[in-house]
């Protein structure tokens, strides 16, 4: 069984994964898997964007990368390209050693992703939600957070198409309501043959 978490910045699918992972599945987390495909493919994004990326420690600096990519389409479109088929490796590896999985992945859809899956739970709040979340985790601003969120893809469009069992899980309120559905979520699974802890 493998299972893919997919939704908007500070939707809730972190929460959701630590949850599964306390129910005892396995979760590769790809935003984290991010950072060490940075530096597993550092002489590709040198060349790509310059030596002004690398750190005085030699390591690539996200905080300089980042306004260049999120900037200009382009430019993550390029990012995007040397990064991504690297994590897609890591992610096919893992779920081919692990009978059950879980991917967290808020790019599932444009990763080419979803076919690894048999349900996507898609996690969903409102945009205002998910700001004053960010706002409290990220100390960013409410404009910041905005941006950034309108530089996100398209989340979920794909997933009626894909074949695959698709579930909202709503998070507009508290740790509560989320772990409620969650859990109901693994009830379901253990009817249909699964056991987790």
């Amino acid at each position: 069984m493998v299972i893919g978490l997919v939704g908007r910045s500070c939707a809730g699918k972190d929460e959701g994964a630590r949850y599964l992972a306390g129910r005892g599945l396995p979760v590769i987390d790809v935003d984290k898997l991010g950072h060490k495909a940075l530096e597993m493919n550092k002489a590709a994004l040198v060349e790509a964007f310059g030596q002004g990326i690398i750190s005085p420690d030699g390591s690539v600096d996200r905080k300089t990368l980042g306004p260049i990519v999120f900037q200009d389409a382009s430019k993550l479109e390029v990012l995007n390209g040397i990064t991504h088929p690297w994590m897609a490796g890591e992610v096919r590896a893992f779920v081919h050693s692990h009978e059950d999985a879980v991917i967290n992945c808020a790019l599932l859809e444009s990763m080419g992703l979803v076919e690894l899956c048999d349900d996507v739970l898609l996690f969903w709040a409102p945009q205002e939600v998910r700001a004053g979340r960010a706002m409290e985790r990220d100390g960013i601003t409410r404009e910041a957070f905005l941006k950034r969120d309108a530089a996100q893809k398209e989340i979920g469009s794909s997933l009626l198409a894909s074949g695959r069992h698709c579930i909202l899980i709503l998070n507009d309120g508290g740790r509560e309501q989320l772990y409620r559905q969650l859990g109901f979520y693994c009830d379901i699974l253990k009817d249909r043959g699964c056991v987790y802890g």
